[in-house]
């Protein structure tokens, strides 16, 4: 059964034992009871189920900082929230810039080999949105070819992503209507505001789904 299929108390439950199960994985590897390998996957793992259930309560118009605080869960969902933000791989290597972490740093390790890098998940995502984007506003080869390709690889980047096919199917619905209209996205201006106005919003409901902060 998918996310989308569960109920709002399978989803609730599910919530709670996966922050849980980051925390517990949080303080386990910084005892030493978790090689880096298995303290890696498993908490990939949780991160990705943790992104998926709250797009479940966002597609059932549930407000997920709303639920957390009626459930008094707020503070142990920030304490995931710092552990994530800790070994996202974005903050770790600024920490190790800023902090020149050291051997007896337990996270020091995953520097090299991290798979988590749960801020570069979404880069390429948030990428490709602003390329095409721009490219469209600034008339940067305006062809079928460069244009339609760039719509292609979003498609193709969101649709694959974990909980984002509802998004895809979106940005296939304006790509659609490009490729019928590929002329006048060339010369009018009017029309090419409108498509990356639509672009834009979908962009920041991305942003949105993908953000784990309440």
């Amino acid at each position: 059964m998918s996310f989308r299929e569960k109920s709002v108390s399978q989803l609730e439950s599910e919530l709670f034992a996966n922050i849980s199960i980051i925390n517990k994985l949080d303080e386990k590897y910084q005892k030493g009871q978790l090689n880096a390998d298995f303290f890696q996957k498993s908490f990939k793992n949780a991160v990705y189920e943790l992104l998926q259930i709250k797009i479940a309560f966002k597609q059932k118009n549930i407000i997920f900082s709303d639920l957390i605080k009626k459930n008094n869960y707020v503070d142990e969902y920030n304490k995931a929230m710092r552990t994530i933000d800790k070994i996202s791989e974005l903050n770790v290597a600024k920490a190790s810039y800023q902090h020149r972490i050291n051997a007896n740093n337990r996270y020091g390790s995953l520097l090299k080999s991290s798979i988590l890098h749960i801020p570069g998940i979404t880069s390429e995502i948030t990428s490709s949105f602003i390329t095409l984007m721009d490219a469209i506003k600034l008339e940067i080869s305006i062809g079928e070819s460069f244009i339609l390709n760039l719509f292609q690889d979003l498609i193709e980047k969101t649709r694959t992503f974990p909980g984002l096919q509802n998004l895809s199917q979106k940005i296939t619905k304006i790509y659609k209507h490009v490729t019928t209209h590929i002329d006048t996205l060339k010369t009018n201006r009017q029309y090419q505001e409108k498509v990356v106005n639509h672009l834009y919003d979908l962009f920041q409901e991305f942003q949105y789904l993908l953000s784990l902060k309440v």
